[in-house]
């Protein structure tokens, strides 16, 4: 099971702190909803490609070329970047880890 037993509302209580890290640690604003969306998609992508420990380089472009097929999401102006996903998934790690849901990724 890709969420490895964790809930869906466990993961939007993620979402939010990894917001709130992510917007600390890169000195910017970064919306709760953006990390639900890369929750949400890599999900799927991981069930998608049977890969759960796809490394987080992999996962940044497969969700960044997702994203920028997308009208809706600002990847054309740069407000979304491989390196802005690829820090959301490592504040995933860390939430995942606190919430008694850790995973293996493999390396870059």
């Amino acid at each position: 099971m890709t969420n490895e037993g964790i809930d869906k509302s466990t993961l939007e209580e993620g979402a939010d702190w990894i917001a709130e890290m992510a917007s600390e640690d890169l000195n910017g604003f970064i919306p709760s909803e953006l990390c639900d969306l890369i929750i949400e998609t890599e999900l799927v992508i991981r069930e998608e490609k049977d890969d759960p420990m796809m490394s987080h380089q992999s996962m940044a472009t497969l969700l960044y070329q997702k994203f920028e097929s997308d009208p809706d999401i600002p990847t054309q102006e740069g407000a979304i970047t491989e390196f802005l996903i690829r820090e959301i998934l490592y504040w995933e790690d860390e939430f995942r880890s606190m919430a008694g849901y850790p995973r293996k990724i493999n390396p870059s």
